[in-house]
Order: C-alpha cells, then structure tokens, then sequence
C-alpha cells in the first residue's frame, strides 16, 4: 500500500521511473496469498505498473505485465485498463495498429460483440475511416467508463 501511494505521487510529479521502482517494490511485496486477498491492491499495482513502463518506453515490461494481469485478473473490468495500455504500446509502434486493432477486436469479443477481420481491404479500410471520424475528439476513458457503467455488460464481465 505505502509502495503505491508513494508510486501515485511520483507519477503525479511525472517521475516515471522513480513510480516504476516503487510499483515494482510493490510487486515484489505481493505473493500469491495476497494477490487473492487484496486483488484490488495487486491490480492497482500492476495496471500503474503497466502504465509507468509504457511512459518509460519499456514496451517488453509493459507486455509481460499485462500478461500476468490477464492471466490473474477475476473479470474482464480487471483487465481493461491493461488492454489499454498495451493498445497505445503497440500503438506507439511504427505500423503496428492492426496489433492494437487486434487487442481492441478481442476485448469486444470478450463483451459479445464478435466482428469477423475476413473483409476486402478496401470494405475494412471503409469501416476503419468511419469508425475513426465516429471517435474523432472523443476521449477514449469517458467512452470506457460509459461501457464500464453499463449493468447490462457489468454483469456478463463474470
């Protein structure tokens, strides 16, 4: 919890490594008795870990820590911030947004919305442009959170 808080502080100062360091203590601290009995606490850690690591520009990190928070996350509103993060690591990446795509097209498949990738290129690069001026100005959290508010949803997450 200390390790935390004072990683929050350091990010708040924009001192990615120094909150690195601390998320890692953190981590470190974290076994696997714990990780069940304060699941909260250990997915604060890695998800700010993930996010410290993506500023720090240390893509393997943030890979390897998203996989370790999908494989013990209890519920997909575990993991989104994650998938997150990873998108705009991949993102980052010179010609790797269809990874990104990718990523995005499993969490919705996740949510039951199942979208098949067999299309022209020409009908897919259509849908693409459309959906980004649909998104254009929009902040990717404010439509998270409105999806995350959704009962409906919520409760198919498990």
């Amino acid at each position: 919890e200390l390790n935390y808080r004072a990683a929050k502080k350091a990010i708040s100062s924009s001192m990615f490594s120094n909150a690195s360091h601390y998320l890692k203590e953190g981590i470190s601290l974290m076994d696997e008795i714990h990780r069940e009995s304060h699941h909260r606490l250990w997915i604060s850690l890695y998800v700010s870990y993930a996010e410290t690591e993506y500023c720090n520009g240390n893509f393997k990190n943030v890979r390897d820590t998203v996989d370790s928070i999908t494989s013990h996350a209890k519920s997909l509103s575990d993991k989104v911030p994650a998938y997150k993060t990873l998108c705009l690591c991949v993102g980052s990446v010179k010609r790797k947004n269809i990874d990104a795509t990718q990523i995005g097209l499993d969490v919705l498949g996740q949510l039951g919305e199942h979208f098949t990738l067999k299309r022209s290129f020409v009908s897919g690069l259509a849908e693409l442009f459309k959906t980004k001026l649909l998104l254009m100005g929009k902040d990717v959290d404010i439509i998270m959170s409105k999806v995350m508010d959704d009962k409906k949803n919520v409760s198919d997450y498990g």
